[in-house]
């Protein structure tokens, strides 16, 4: 079973400051642990999505054997993005995995999902803990039109899982880490002490 991913590292981290890609995680840089974490896992086809200095993250995508797709329209908002990266998802992926460079994985959590939406009916598959939903969102490629079609002020890929709410699995795992989403310096910073 063919299984993408979409890695988005095109933004310019205003809110942060500097790249987030390349912030230290873990003995590496984020950037980094994403497509480690990737490699690791059921994903097959890894698509790395760049824009903002996209030469700083260019060497490590190419040491993933990830496929690189940069962005021109990056400055349009994440919604360009993720239509750049599922436009380069293989045509016979039956799984499209969204996740941004900012939102920390863990290979454990992506498998999980993977088993789960090909295992159960359903057309998405969020990650669950203490009763909260995280990421990354994994996506049937049956979606794949409503995910070419997605617009910023639909509000994006909220807009694809309210649209399909009752085919919506969500998937208890383990991992508070779901709910890391590093905007910030005091995002970053509070995630570095946990």
């Amino acid at each position: 079973m063919a299984h993408t991913a979409i890695l988005l590292a095109a933004g310019q981290s205003s809110r942060m400051g500097t790249l987030k890609g390349l912030l230290p995680w873990q003995g590496t840089t984020l950037f980094e642990h994403q497509l480690q974490n990737l490699r690791e896992s059921v994903f097959s086809e890894i698509v790395v999505v760049l824009g903002y200095e996209a030469e700083k993250f260019l060497p490590t995508g190419k040491n993933y054997s990830a496929k690189i797709i940069i962005n021109e329209h990056y400055q349009n908002g994440k919604c360009s993005s993720i239509i750049a990266g599922v436009s380069a998802a293989g045509k016979s992926t039956e799984t499209i995995l969204i996740t941004s460079v900012d939102q920390p994985l863990q290979s454990a959590v992506t498998n999980k999902l993977a088993a789960a939406l090909t295992k159960r009916p359903g057309l998405v598959a969020v990650p669950i803990h203490q009763g909260k939903r995280g990421h990354p969102i994994l996506f049937s490629s049956q979606l794949r039109n409503d995910l070419l079609s997605i617009k910023e002020e639909r509000m994006g890929l909220r807009h694809v899982i309210q649209e399909n709410e009752k085919f919506l699995l969500e998937v208890p795992v383990e991992n508070g880490q779901i709910h890391l989403n590093l905007n910030n310096q005091a995002d970053y910073i509070n995630a570095l002490k946990k």
